[in-house]
């Protein structure tokens, strides 16, 4: 999984990648603040690569779920 941050939907920067936590839970480890809004990337173990645009809102908050309505098919 990896995180990038976004700007009016586009990136404004590199893909960043967040460590698996527990179960579902995913984390970033920074020493920068975050802000959002945030997209991720999923990659499959086949290689196939699946993107959330902005998918965490600028208003984020940690220890939140959020819905992607995205999914590998």
């Amino acid at each position: 999984m990896e995180l990038m941050q976004t700007r009016n939907g586009r990136p404004t920067g590199s893909w960043e990648p967040m460590r698996r936590s527990w179960g579902s839970i995913w984390r970033m480890d920074t020493s920068r603040p975050l802000q959002g809004p945030f997209s991720m990337r999923i990659t499959s173990d086949s290689g196939k690569t699946l993107v959330a645009n902005s998918v965490i809102p600028a208003y984020w908050r940690p220890d939140k779920a959020y819905g992607s309505n995205v999914q590998f098919y």
